[in-house]
C-alpha cells in the first residue's frame, strides 16, 4: 500500500467514525438533551458531546437528515 492509499483509508476511516458518533448521539439515549426549544439540533452540545468540530457534526446531520427524507 502506498502513502497515498494510506493516507485515503485513514480519511476513509475517520469519515466513517465521526459519521457513526453523530448518528449514535442523534438516535440514541441522549438525543432529547441534544434539542433546543425550537426543535432544532444544538450543534455545539453534540460537538462537545462527541468530541468533533461543529462543521463535521453539523456535516453528518445534515446527511443524516436527507437520507431520513430521501427514503
Amino acid at each position: 500500500m502506498t502513502r497515498e492509499e494510506s493516507a485515503r483509508k485513514n480519511s476513509r476511516d475517520r469519515e466513517l467514525k465521526s459519521k457513526q458518533l453523530v448518528v449514535s448521539a442523534i438516535t440514541g439515549l441522549y438525543r432529547d438533551t441534544f434539542k433546543k426549544p425550537s426543535g432544532r439540533w444544538d450543534i455545539r452540545a453534540l460537538a462537545d458531546f462527541t468530541h468533533l468540530h461543529r462543521d463535521t457534526v453539523s456535516k453528518h446531520i445534515k446527511r443524516f437528515e436527507e437520507e431520513l427524507t430521501s427514503n
